[in-house]
């Protein structure tokens, strides 16, 4: 007798659980069907092994050069004028100052000019980095060793650019800073 009730009482409810789960079978293969019956129209584009080997590896980021204008026409030692020249440099916007030659001698730039030119720092800094991340990849991505060396020699410019950039960024939010902390001891 204990067997038997043993058997019922463990059978009993696999018994219910797997009418229940035929039930959820049936809600599931109907919803799948539908889903098929929608996605029937649709076209859908299949990309083999033999596709990905016609695939060529390109930079994300394309950097275009300006061509040497006539004058700078290469020299007889293979180096043109323009490798020869230093590098121009763009000074920084912590530097170029609209507003400086408006201002009287002696008068202090307002916050508002100060915060503009903490942003104009911060994005130049922003730019910067960009650009060298896509000379980076560039670097990365060349089959031709030959050419590496001239953007390494720019990789090292820009990371000096921005070593500098964010000097002046740093001094432009602490000018910012006093200046609004300035201001503020101003007003009663």
């Amino acid at each position: 007798m204990k067997l038997r009730k043993f058997i019922v009482v463990i059978s009993l409810p696999l018994f219910l659980s797997s009418l229940l789960l035929s039930q959820n079978l049936i809600e599931l293969a109907r919803k799948e069907k539908e889903r098929r019956a929608r996605l029937r129209g649709l076209t859908t584009v299949v990309v083999t092994n033999a596709d990905l080997g016609k695939v060529r590896k390109r930079p994300a980021l394309r950097i275009t050069r300006i061509a040497a204008p006539a004058s700078t026409a290469a020299s007889p030692q293979g180096t043109s004028e323009m490798d020869k020249s230093e590098p121009t440099r763009t000074p920084s916007p912590a530097q170029q100052d609209p507003n400086i030659d408006r201002r009287e001698p002696g008068q202090q730039p307002s916050v508002e000019e100060l915060e503009a030119n903490y942003y104009k720092s911060k994005e130049y800094t922003q730019l910067l980095t960009i650009k060298l991340r896509g000379l980076w990849q560039e670097f990365y991505s060349m089959d031709d060793m030959s050419d590496r060396g001239g953007i390494q020699k720019q990789i090292a410019e820009t990371a000096l650019q921005i070593e500098k950039a964010q000097r002046d960024e740093a001094i432009a939010k602490k000018t910012m800073e006093t200046g609004q902390t300035r201001v503020r001891r101003k007003k009663p």
